[in-house]
């Protein structure tokens, strides 16, 4: 009886331990999921964590968009350009520019934003029309 019970707990122990969501990206050493380069460069970075909560990181959400197809009804996750954020943003609710003027390691040339204020001066200054996650290139 004490092992059945003792295995039943180290279950659920297990079981509550399994959260699905946000894992910090190692930079300089963790490597993009669908192109294998290491992640340097913050303002780009992205991550997916599927159904059953496995990670996938990404050097450019060039990367990520291409590999979101392979993996759909997964938690996407985008950095905020500014750094303004200290937590990621939700991919599908952040505002997006592109413009050859953002380098990004694969020349997706996509920084995120929080939201339309964030994004309103570059917007603006580069004469650029705001994207969404459905709109993105």
């Amino acid at each position: 009886m004490k092992i059945y019970i003792t295995g039943l707990m180290l279950l659920l122990f297990a079981a509550a331990s399994c959260k699905r969501g946000y894992e910090p990206i190692a930079y300089g050493k963790d490597a993009c999921a669908h192109c294998k380069m290491t992640i340097m460069d913050k303002r780009f970075s992205a991550e997916i964590v599927n159904q059953k909560g496995r990670v996938f990181k990404f050097d450019d959400i060039v990367c990520l968009r291409a590999f979101t197809q392979e993996i759909p009804g997964s938690m996407i996750f985008v950095n905020d350009y500014t750094g303004k954020q200290a937590e990621p943003l939700n991919a599908t609710t952040a505002v997006f520019l592109h413009h050859e003027n953002f380098k990004s390691p694969m020349a997706g040339n996509l920084p995120a934003f929080a939201g339309v204020e964030d994004a309103a001066a570059l917007k603006d200054s580069l004469g650029l029309e705001l994207l969404t996650w459905e709109t993105l290139p």
